[in-house]
């Protein structure tokens, strides 16, 4: 019982800390001692083995991803393409729909296999840029960044080339694609009650009066566009980030995350080329992209060492015995299961992986459709990741826009966790009426 009290409190803390500012790391830290002291667990022994192991293990996987990204989105702000894509866009659809523009770019992007963390840095720069002209508050960026990546373009929509969408394929023996007509539906309900929901955001913000306005210290690049590149040149390394990845991918079967490197580094050295006389300092620009984008790895890395303390704990051990020995229906259990290890973790990969690791043949026993199962599952994951303010998407996000959580965790609850449950439930509904 006091294990699973060290829990609770765990994440009590961290809330309590984000929330006044303390660096990820820190947090992250007292988060795990209190994890490990509730559980008896080895102080020493345990920060090095799960809390350094799991960290370790997610900076050597995305450093250089985190690194290119950050690099990606300076250039494009400093070279004024940001701008000059936000300008075009503007101009084709006019202020009212800046939103959709951000929330179609996200997808496009995951879409093409490009993950959250480096969608959070690359559609930045042209978020901001369209913020400011449609004077829409900053507080409201992440979520409008985060919420197809997050969401949709995660887990629900068929095809998507992402982690949470593999792992049900390689235990259940279905692909990518599976459950299309139930993920095409709860797609659409997402996208449209997140775009509504944002929209309504939006308009009480006007309604009392607050405006755009920038991070402290942050310059935003040519706000008028006037001396932005050519439109061509402004979308020419995004289309080569996607349609390379696509490429890479489909047709030469390369993985997701070797496919987006390579694509990624060619938009940076596309992007330097075709900017370079824009540029007032290429080196300067990249060395200090780099360190940003390094510094906001160790604070995403540092809250996947926490649960990697907490997924090692004898109380959370507990707790997924208790749920899979419920006596609830397979896929409700499994349903439930997910859910809970999701929002404990906050890693909905972690969560596909823990439960079908050991219950994918028991599903596949019960006669239910596989496809159906696989989209659910993925479903369930999604919403519960984002419940808690230490996610580590979102937490990149914050870092890409220099902004704190405690002003858009609000908007990020209801976007990316809340709403997504409710589209979860109605995929359940709709797999269990026999639609897949």
């Amino acid at each position: 019982m006091l294990g699973i009290a060290g829990l609770v409190l765990a994440v009590i803390a961290i809330v309590a800390l984000i929330w006044r500012g303390w660096h990820m790391v820190v947090v992250s830290l007292a988060a795990s001692l209190i994890v490990i002291l509730a559980n008896r667990m080895d102080v020493l022994a345990t920060i090095n083995s799960s809390y350094m192991g799991d960290m370790s293990a997610f900076v050597g996987s995305w450093f250089l991803l985190f690194a290119l990204g950050s690099v990606f989105g300076r250039v494009m702000g400093d070279s004024g393409a940001s701008a000059g894509i936000a300008s075009s866009m503007l101009h084709l659809v006019g202020e009212r729909h800046a939103l959709l523009v951000i929330m179609v770019a996200g997808l496009v992007l995951s879409y093409g296999g490009i993950s959250a963390f480096i969608i959070a840095f690359s559609v930045y720069p042209i978020a901001a840029e369209l913020f400011e002209r449609a004077d829409i508050p900053k507080k409201l960026v992440v979520a409008a960044i985060m919420v197809c990546p997050a969401t949709l373009g995660m887990v629900m929509m068929p095809g998507i080339p992402s982690t949470q969408n593999l792992i049900p394929a390689n235990f259940l023996g279905t692909d990518a694609y599976a459950g299309a007509l139930l993920g095409v539906i709860c797609s659409v309900v997402m996208f449209a009650l997140s775009y509504v929901y944002l929209q309504w955001e939006i308009g009480r913000c006007r309604r009392r009066g607050e405006h755009f306005s920038p991070s402290p210290g942050e310059t935003l690049a040519r706000p008028d566009g006037a001396d932005a590149p050519p439109v061509w040149a402004c979308f020419a390394p995004i289309v080569l980030l996607v349609v390379l990845v696509f490429v890479l991918q489909r047709a030469m079967g390369m993985q997701a995350t070797d496919a987006v490197t390579i694509s990624m580094l060619a938009a940076v050295i596309a992007a330097c080329l075709l900017y370079r006389r824009r540029l007032a300092d290429v080196r300067r620009a990249i060395g200090e992209s780099c360190a940003s984008g390094l510094g906001s790895l160790v604070s995403v890395a540092s809250i996947m060492g926490f649960g990697g303390v907490v997924v090692a704990s004898p109380a959370y051990q507990g707790i997924i015995e208790a749920l899979m020995s419920t006596s609830l229906s397979p896929l409700w259990q499994g349903f439930i299961t997910i859910f809970a290890i999701a929002g404990i973790t906050g890693s909905a990969i972690g969560a596909l992986n823990i439960y079908l690791g050991s219950m994918a043949q028991t599903l596949l026993a019960t006669g239910l459709d596989p496809a159906m199962m696989h989209r659910v599952l993925c479903m369930a994951s999604v919403g519960p990741a984002t419940l808690l303010p230490h996610t580590s998407a979102m937490l990149a996000a914050n870092q890409a826009a220099r902004t704190e959580v405690r002003d858009t965790y609000r908007y990020v609850l209801v976007s990316c966790a809340l709403l997504p449950i409710l589209v979860s439930l109605l995929g359940m509904a709709l797999g269990l009426a026999g639609v897949a």
